[in-house]
């Protein structure tokens, strides 16, 4: 069994729910509303495994979410996550961390870092956005694999449409790594863009 964590701030929550609705196999209108992404990326995998000999099958049954939590204030950053030397941000807009593309990335490591550490959890994801493409990580003992989202947004401008196409890249983006990496499928990763993969 692999579990999982999450601290997310862009991404509202909805990774965990997600994943977890993919773990419990919930069918209809309780189902993962990313199931056709998510088959399509194991459909990469099997291929993979059995024309490339480049990875193995992970069953998606096998995961469990240990907790969701929302965190887009510095406060709770601190406080929930434990977080005491957190990524200055460059704005707060009521309480809520507002960086660039460096900072959500540095950011979003130490989110999963700590999601990760204060649940006991396998894997840690952290999600955060500012001002540009936002920052994405999945953490485990031995891997750090940080990314972006592939749409730019202001939360300072606050343009609804903007922010929700950059959360659903987000989303999207998060997913298909987080499936090849249960998969063992780093090639697949390397080949997105925007991706950093640091071996511990």
């Amino acid at each position: 069994m692999i579990t999982i964590a999450t601290a997310e701030c862009f991404t509202h929550g909805i990774l965990a729910r997600e994943i977890h609705a993919l773990a419990q196999d919930y069918e209809d209108d309780f189902a993962s509303n990313y199931w056709g992404l998510v088959n399509k990326v194991q459909k990469d995998c099997l291929k993979d495994a059995i024309l490339d000999d480049k990875c193995s099958i992970f069953d998606l049954k096998e995961l469990s979410v240990t907790c969701g939590l929302f965190i887009p204030t510095l406060d709770a950053v601190k406080s929930i996550l434990k977080i005491n030397n957190p990524v200055p941000p460059l704005d707060l807009i009521k309480g809520i961390k507002v960086y660039d593309d460096i900072g959500d990335i540095e950011m979003s490591i130490l989110m999963a870092e700590a999601a990760k550490e204060i649940s006991s959890s396998y894997v840690g994801i952290g999600t955060t956005a500012g001002i540009g493409y936002g920052g994405i990580a999945i953490v485990d003992d031995d891997v750090i694999i940080s990314t972006s989202s592939d749409v730019s947004a202001d939360l300072i401008k606050a343009n609804s449409h903007n922010l929700y196409l950059r959360q659903k890249s987000g989303i999207e983006k998060t997913l298909k790594i987080l499936i090849y990496y249960l998969n063992g499928n780093f090639d697949r990763i390397k080949s997105l863009n925007n991706v950093n993969i640091i071996f511990k």
